[in-house]
């Protein structure tokens, strides 16, 4: 009983720390991005394709075979998993997709890892930001300097990924070329850069090396004890968004003085683990938590997209679908032994955000007040309702939910969608009106409307308090 007690809240716990089909039409409007240069992609796991249904591929065309937890996306020699956001736009943009990282004809690359920080492309973007983590360690950065980094990277890394160390383990540095001449030469980057920061940092910290490694190490001997590592995890996840909060600009700034011409795209963060519960008879809705949690993360971004006036632009992804909602997981469920898969998108979620940064760089739309929204996976709706009146005059193409309104004033959006087992399931969107268009935000949870304006860290307490609840009852 111990044993599954133990298992169940290490997963349960490592939801507060980790970080956490293909073929899409381009508008006539996009810039020839592989003519004029290429595509970078800056991004962590998400921007890998961790979780998508796709695989590397060799030269031959045959598919790689690595089944192992995370196997296929750590080898970094291959170009990203076929499926990811990145992948799609840079074969959408008809940018050259070479098979192996080393191509130096390429016109897409993707500096794209699993676990990546901001301060890990501070690094080896050789950017003296005086933001020293060294409370979290770098087991496998070498990988990045491998292909990305050069001279100047070196100023700013830890002592044990020096120059000389890395050329010895890897053989050479910058085999896909520096971070700096990528930039230069590129004509769209993307930056997806942060949850890592927030999540997957706090989840390594806190479970010295991994929740779920062999060597990890937990007193949950009683409630008291499990309050006490709540607490830290929650004071790490402070301290990462306040890091992320203070430095991710040193990034955008240093590309802007790279490359001033360049189409720059922040890309947003999302919920990981959507309407996520405990189990089917302890209906704790821990994702709706998060969706505040990434809330404070996107307003940022959108302070930002003002503070930059149009220098760089911004792709909102927060209703991006993970598996674990796709597949109904619970923590004693399928999920206790998916969590590397389901904390990062569906297919369909790499598609949505696909989406979703092609209709920022497809440029400014008339203004409008119909209601559009991208509702993920599905291409067809059973009903909809806009602030409690329901609406029959609407249309769907290719995921895109068209509703006719007349007004700005609209707040909240309900749809209904019929699943495979006939049962409907509930979509919640709280809308706002500004700069011509509607913002459609998901929300999550049974009371998601009145969660999503309470404060994070007052939503953190009361799930915590839940959880420690749950044990003391356990524990007698």
């Amino acid at each position: 009983m111990k044993k599954q007690i133990r298992n169940t809240l290490a997963v349960a716990l490592s939801l507060l720390f980790v970080f956490t089909c293909f073929a899409l039409p381009v508008s006539a409007a996009l810039p020839d991005y592989s003519a004029d240069g290429g595509y970078l992609a800056i991004g962590d796991s998400i921007g890998r394709g961790c979780g998508a249904d796709g695989s590397y591929i060799y030269k031959d065309g045959s598919p790689t075979n690595s089944n192992k937890p995370g196997g296929q996306y750590d080898q970094y020699e291959f170009r990203n998993v076929e499926g990811a956001y990145t992948t799609l736009i840079a074969e959408e943009l008809n940018c050259k997709m070479p098979d192996e990282m080393t191509d130096q004809d390429a016109t897409f690359w993707p500096l794209c890892y699993p676990g990546l920080t901001t301060a890990m492309v501070l690094d080896v973007m050789g950017v003296d930001d005086y933001y020293e983590d060294k409370d979290l360690n770098y087991p496998y950065y070498d990988d990045v300097l491998e292909y990305f980094g050069y001279d100047d990277s070196f100023d700013g890394v830890r002592p044990e990924h020096s120059k000389d160390a890395v050329i010895a383990e890897k053989g050479a540095i910058g085999k896909c070329g520096s971070v700096k001449d990528l930039v230069e030469k590129a004509s769209l980057i993307t930056v997806e850069i942060g949850m890592c920061d927030v999540f997957y940092r706090t989840y390594r910290i806190c479970s010295n090396g991994g929740m779920l490694s062999e060597n990890a190490e937990f007193d949950l001997s009683s409630p008291e004890a499990i309050a006490t590592l709540v607490a830290t995890a929650s004071s790490q996840m402070y301290q990462g968004y306040t890091h992320w909060k203070v430095y991710y600009p040193f990034i955008i700034d240093t590309l802007l003085k790279w490359n001033p011409d360049a189409t720059i795209v922040m890309v947003g963060s999302f919920n990981l683990v959507n309407e996520l519960t405990i189990s089917e008879k302890i209906p704790v809705a821990l994702g709706s938590l998060f969706s505040s949690f990434t809330d404070m993360m996107n307003k940022q971004y959108k302070e930002w997209y003002k503070k930059y006036d149009g220098k760089v632009l911004y792709a909102d992804i927060s209703n991006t679908e993970p598996k674990a909602a796709e597949e109904d997981w619970s923590l004693m469920g399928e999920f206790m032994d998916n969590t590397f898969a389901g904390t990062h998108p569906s297919q369909a979620g790499y598609n949505y955000i696909t989406r979703q940064i092609l209709d920022v760089l497809e440029g400014d739309k008339e203004p409008t007040t119909d209601i559009i929204v991208d509702i993920g996976r599905y291409d067809k709706v059973d009903y909809v309702f806009v602030d409690g009146k329901q609406i029959t005059d609407y249309t769907i193409d290719n995921y895109k939910l068209t509703i006719p309104y007349s007004g700005t004033g609209a707040k909240n959006l309900t749809i209904g969608i019929k699943g495979e087992d006939g049962a409907i399931a509930v979509q919640t969107y709280v809308l706002s009106y500004s700069a011509g268009s509607y913002n459609a935000n998901r929300v999550y949870g049974t009371s998601d409307i009145e969660k999503s304006s309470k404060p994070i860290l007052d939503l953190l307490k009361s799930l915590f308090q839940k959880i420690i609840d749950f044990f003391k009852g356990l524990f007698g």
